[in-house]
């Protein structure tokens, strides 16, 4: 593979990393307010299921405003952003979750 094959190849990457933070970012509050009363009463493999399916049609609509700013260019990667997105808020709001039960089990503690 030439080099200036991968380099495009990893502006790309970089970029669809960057989409994804961002609809992640712009999705993170309405998912938080759909699962924070449930998922701390359920085991940690359970919470990040439920946090994936709360999530999928916030970061589905927060992915169609993206592709309305951002263009028909980016629609040709949605699966990919909307993977990546999922997953990182997937991995933040589980660990808040889990932060909040340790926070509530010290106080318990106390």
């Amino acid at each position: 593979m030439l080099w200036s094959q991968r380099i495009a190849q990893w502006l790309v990457s970089d970029r669809v990393t960057e989409m994804a933070e961002r609809v992640a970012g712009r999705s993170r509050m309405a998912v938080w307010q759909r699962v924070v009363d449930r998922a701390g009463a359920l085991a940690a493999a359970e919470s990040r299921g439920y946090i994936r399916a709360r999530a999928a049609g916030v970061v589905q609509a927060e992915m169609d405003r993206l592709i309305e700013q951002e263009g028909p260019k980016v629609a040709r990667q949605r699966e990919r952003i909307v993977a990546l997105a999922t997953q990182s808020l997937v991995e933040t709001l589980a660990a808040q979750i889990q932060q909040r039960r340790s926070l509530h089990a010290q106080r318990q503690a106390a």
